[in-house]
């Protein structure tokens, strides 16, 4: 894939003892960016030790390519509808012990030396939790979307970069943020476990912000590591995977955001927070219908009774 090769990397201080990483790769209506995807994996510096594909009730010939590629035995069935969260739960449990895993996405690309920077990273402190890669755009590659994540108050997602950056090494020196992207999300085993995966009342939207916030929580950290990079499609976020039964709905991502901000908050500031984000989703529905939006005033209405009950 033109655009995804990039200098070799020198010897890796973590190669004498190798640690184990469990790959698992979570599926859904992902025909159109798998067979890019499935060539990337193929051809990795450093392969994981063990590999687990969930798909999730594809319909598309993105099962096919799977089995071609992973073989039968490698392969977990969940329905439509089910979470993202809930869909790595059944691969890990699958899995064999490993020291770490790394969570993929069927519309994102890696290169060759992904996951080798990935471990870079990772193996440098014992508190270091969770890893993420620099995430550049697909199809254009050359413009930056993710080095690490955080969360504004009222519930938006902020990468702190501008709008098609383009990636010039600007932003290629590892630091701690609150979170990462889970496509390509590398996670501490024990840690995972420890925390039990993401929130299932997060089945696709702010589960990684939500997790990054537990994470911290428990003492550890979470680093971006600009070395290993992945090429994101976001076929989800931009709403051009095929719709099958059981996705989810456009409100959903609302709720999450609430929900993310309200469960991670505590005390007198949580109660603050609760009555912030009603008087503000009330004040974006009004926005919604003056600008003559029923869908989304609908939308947000939603999201708040979701979470308010």
């Amino acid at each position: 894939m033109a655009g995804m090769d990039e200098e070799e990397a020198p010897e890796h201080p973590w190669l004498p003892s190798r640690p184990t990483v469990g790959a698992v790769l979570v599926a859904h209506q992902g025909g159109r960016w798998l067979p890019k995807v499935l060539a990337s994996l193929a051809d990795m510096e450093y392969a994981p030790t063990a590999w687990r594909v969930i798909d999730v009730g594809s319909t598309d010939r993105g099962a096919d390519l799977l089995r071609d590629s992973f073989g039968a035995d490698r392969i977990l069935y969940a329905g439509s509808g089910t979470g993202f969260g809930e869909a790595v739960r059944i691969g890990v449990e699958a899995l064999p012990p490993t020291d770490w895993i790394w969570l993929l996405h069927d519309d994102a690309a890696v290169q060759s030396g992904t996951l080798a920077g990935l471990l870079d990273e990772a193996t440098t402190a014992d508190d270091i939790a969770v890893v993420g890669p620099k995430v550049r755009e697909w199809p254009s590659l050359k413009r930056l979307l993710e080095v690490g994540l955080t969360v504004t108050s009222t519930g938006v997602r902020e990468t702190g970069l501008e709008t098609g950056e383009p990636d010039a090494g600007q932003h290629d020196w590892s630091r701690d943020v609150l979170a990462v992207n889970s496509a390509g999300m590398l996670v501490r085993r024990s840690v995972w476990d420890e925390l039990g995966g993401f929130d299932p009342e997060l089945p696709l939207f702010f589960d990684d912000i939500d997790f990054g916030w537990r994470v911290a929580r428990a003492g550890y950290r979470t680093r971006t590591a600009p070395k290993g990079i992945i090429f994101h499609a976001e076929a989800s976020k931009r709403r051009v995977r095929p719709h099958a039964v059981g996705d989810p709905k456009p409100w959903e991502a609302r709720h999450a955001a609430m929900h993310t901000i309200l469960t991670n908050t505590t005390g007198l500031r949580a109660l603050w927070q609760s009555v912030r984000l009603f008087v503000g989703a009330m004040m974006r529905v009004l926005g919604f219908l003056v600008a003559k939006d029923p869908e989304s005033a609908g939308d947000e209405l939603q999201a708040v009774r979701a979470v308010y009950g």
